[in-house]
């Protein structure tokens, strides 16, 4: 990478004492640990640049490619067997291979300066994963009925059933009163059975969401924090001298009027490697990071226990899987 102008390390050497100096006041407050009230402490803040492999204090709970690749597989051996109970000779579509990518790579938007010359803001060709469509049904509707459920509604939108069941134990308690071959079929179907099965088969299982609501709780209330707010601010501004007019990276293709069919236009382009050089310039990555990895940590100390149990269940769900997929 070369060396930056005179005018760019200028700005960034004022972006780096703006970014000390939050931390420095965050320091300040974290004497006593956080309190839990208010905006967390971040102690000191990194200058990033790049964001692929970036790890958060939540990142420990999350499942890797490769065990959700294994948990679609037992849950299509449970959707085969529930079928099976019905009279249909049904074998799910095998999990499609996902592609290769840095996990958080662009948690924060368009960071890669190389990316943004040659794509603007356009998804970078990937390799290593290949969409696979679902073949055609041979199940005919009663077939499809049993798979995803009853499509008789109630006035409430639920099924017929009733709410759709959150464990299976539930499931097995509710009759859905649509009967095939003798047997009643389960509301939300095989598919929801198989679901409920592998990942809640007890009332006290943990929400499989419940990691990711973590998260966006984390990064709603990082939006919200003045720190970010600054940094966006600083963003903006940097945009503007740059010719550009948006208040968010979130935002900056619609504010500049950058369709989806044009993410990789010469114009794209020009306002996509601006964005990374003014993301740069004030460290909003860093700042971001830093932010959102606080919040993450203390809403981690304040859902620990729920978080180990959910852990535990998620390594004892793992073990299934390997049986039902031996």
């Amino acid at each position: 990478m070369p060396a930056p102008s005179g005018r760019l390390l200028l700005a960034r050497l004022t972006a780096v004492a703006a970014v000390l100096a939050l931390s420095g006041c965050a320091a300040s407050q974290s004497d006593s640990g956080d309190d839990g009230k208010g905006e967390p402490p971040l102690g000191k803040v990194r200058e990033l640049t790049e964001t692929a492999g970036l790890v958060f204090p939540l990142d420990a709970y999350e499942r890797s490619a490769t065990e959700i690749r294994q948990l679609d597989a037992a849950q299509n051996v449970l959707v085969t067997k529930c079928m099976k109970r019905y009279g249909f000779d049904y074998a799910a579509p095998a999990p499609a291979a996902t592609a290769k990518s840095q996990p958080n790579a662009k948690i924060f938007g368009l960071v890669d300066a190389g990316d943004a010359a040659r794509y603007g803001y356009a998804e970078p060709p990937r390799s290593g994963g290949t969409p696979q469509k679902r073949p055609a049904s041979q199940l005919g509707a009663t077939g499809e009925q049993v798979l995803t459920g009853p499509d008789g509604k109630k006035g409430d939108g639920s099924a017929r059933g009733g709410k759709v069941p959150m464990s299976l134990a539930d499931s097995r308690a509710k009759k859905s009163g649509f009967v095939v071959n003798g047997k009643d079929v389960p509301v939300g179907g095989c598919s929801r059975e198989a679901f409920l099965d592998l990942y809640a088969p007890k009332a006290d299982a943990v929400d499989v969401m419940y990691v990711f609501n973590l998260r966006a709780e984390a990064e709603s209330r990082a939006l919200s924090d003045s720190r970010v707010k600054k940094a966006t601010k600083a963003w903006s501004g940097c945009m503007a001298k740059a010719g550009y007019t948006t208040a968010d990276p979130a935002s900056v293709t619609r504010d500049l009027g950058i369709a989806d069919d044009a993410r990789n236009t010469p114009k794209a382009i020009a306002a996509a490697k601006a964005d990374v050089r003014c993301k740069a310039d004030v460290n909003y990555s860093g700042i971001r990071f830093a932010v959102q990895s606080a919040y993450q940590k203390r809403l981690l100390d304040k859902n620990g226990e729920t978080l180990e149990l959910l852990r535990k269940q998620s390594q004892d769900r793992l073990r299934r899987a390997a049986e039902l997929t031996a």
